[in-house]
């Protein structure tokens, strides 16, 4: 059975001894984007374990050719996260700066939360202003120019990527991986640039067994990625890699392929590899590869449109109507509005919860509760904002009766 279904069977443990001692290892291009996404230390780690690859480490050219093209949008997207941490630690220190209204809190301790909150904000602020710098003057791409140099296979002429764009619509018409998932990116455009990013993952895909087929080696593939055209899943839990890929790389080159992600490769590394990678980095780069989850992402983008501040400057109501009664009617049932779509929220993440409970890792289970709690403290501000604007409408209606 094993012999007649071997990917099936890929993961035992003496195939993947061996494996781990004669392959080389191709990383994909989320690896090296989500270098911007950790802190110092496991950052310094990554590039440790990559570096003691030596001659066993290869990158496609496509891998090149994407981090370089979005280099400079993940580099200001992380300076836009630090940028919000910013502006909510000042919005909080605000909030609470008033001392004749709620919530309120002792002048100690006020004090003590001060100058704690200044140390926060100067790191913060550091941190922002060195992925701004970065935009145009990055020593991430400067260490991997160095780290890569000589290990970045060819680049395809114009009608091999012409060729390989019509095999792409055949392919992903009939949902072979890896790349079907991007069946609809920038569909109708006639863009070349935008057609050889639809057809991305086949490109990666080919060049690696170009590679595989000139050196007659087996692959460890490391990947950021998490879609079902490179993974087997079940009930929200990954098996494996696609036994589809592991056959077509067979049927190609004759040799053995495999996937890992970041954080396994790293875990497994410290064993096969000899490295000495902390249990700290490894769980930070899990942590990073789970919030990063399709799931996830979706829920992000769904509080992110409820969970908007109600903004009392609003700049669409005219002088004279900020502040009158219909105005902070109107902010009432804003936000009465908002926190019934809250409560949708909370019950679809109070599911998941219980779903991750049953299935998934540590590390998903964290990620929901901690979501699970920032919806429920929004809601609640939300609510208190509610009872200020009834207050006011009421005051200013007893106003006008008097």
């Amino acid at each position: 059975m094993k012999t007649l279904f071997p990917s099936h069977f890929a993961s035992c443990p003496e195939r993947i001894e061996k494996l781990w001692g004669e392959c080389i290892f191709v990383v994909d291009t989320n690896v090296l984007t989500g270098i911007y996404k950790y802190s110092d230390e496991t950052r310094d780690a990554l590039y440790r374990v990559i570096g003691s690859l030596g001659e066993r480490l290869w990158v496609p050219y496509q891998v090149m050719f994407e981090y370089l093209d979005n280099r400079a949008k993940i580099v200001f997207d992380q300076s836009k996260l630090y940028a919000s941490a910013i502006s909510k630690l000042e919005e909080l220190k605000s909030d609470i700066d008033v001392p004749t209204r709620p919530p309120f809190v002792s002048a100690e301790i006020y004090e003590d939360f001060c100058r704690s909150a200044e140390r926060v904000l100067e790191d913060l602020k550091s941190r922002r202003d060195l992925h701004e710098a970065r935009i145009t003057n990055d020593d991430v791409k400067e260490h991997l120019a160095v780290l890569l140099d000589g290990k970045i296979g060819p680049g395809y002429s114009s009608a091999i990527l012409e060729a390989l764009a019509v095999e792409g619509d055949r392919r992903y018409s009939q949902k072979i991986p890896p790349g079907f998932e991007d069946k609809d990116k920038h569909k109708g455009s006639v863009l070349t640039k935008e057609i050889n990013k639809r057809y991305g993952d086949l490109i990666f895909w080919k060049q690696i067994l170009d590679k595989a087929k000139e050196s007659g080696t087996s692959v460890i593939l490391v990947t950021g990625e998490r879609k079902e055209d490179w993974w087997s899943q079940c009930g929200g839990k990954t098996i494996g890699p696609l036994p589809e890929l592991m056959e077509e790389f067979a049927t190609v080159t004759g040799k053995e392929f495999y996937i890992y992600s970041t954080h396994s490769f790293l875990h497994l590394a410290n064993d096969y590899l000899h490295q000495d990678t902390s249990p700290a980095a490894v769980e930070e780069v899990r942590d990073a590869f789970v919030s990063e989850m399709p799931w996830l992402a979706r829920m992000g983008n769904t509080e992110i449109t409820l969970l908007e501040d109600l903004d009392d400057d609003n700049e669409d109501v005219s002088l004279s109507g900020r502040y009158s009664a219909d105005y902070y009617r109107q902010l009432g049932a804003k936000a009465e509005s908002a926190v019934e779509q809250l409560e949708e929220v909370i019950i679809n993440l109070k599911q998941k919860l219980r779903e991750a409970e049953a299935i998934s890792s540590p590390a998903v289970v964290k990620i929901y509760e901690e979501r699970l709690a920032h919806v429920l403290g929004r809601r609640k501000s939300l609510r208190m904002k509610q009872r200020y604007y009834a207050r006011k409408l009421s005051q200013m209606l007893r106003d006008n009766s008097i």
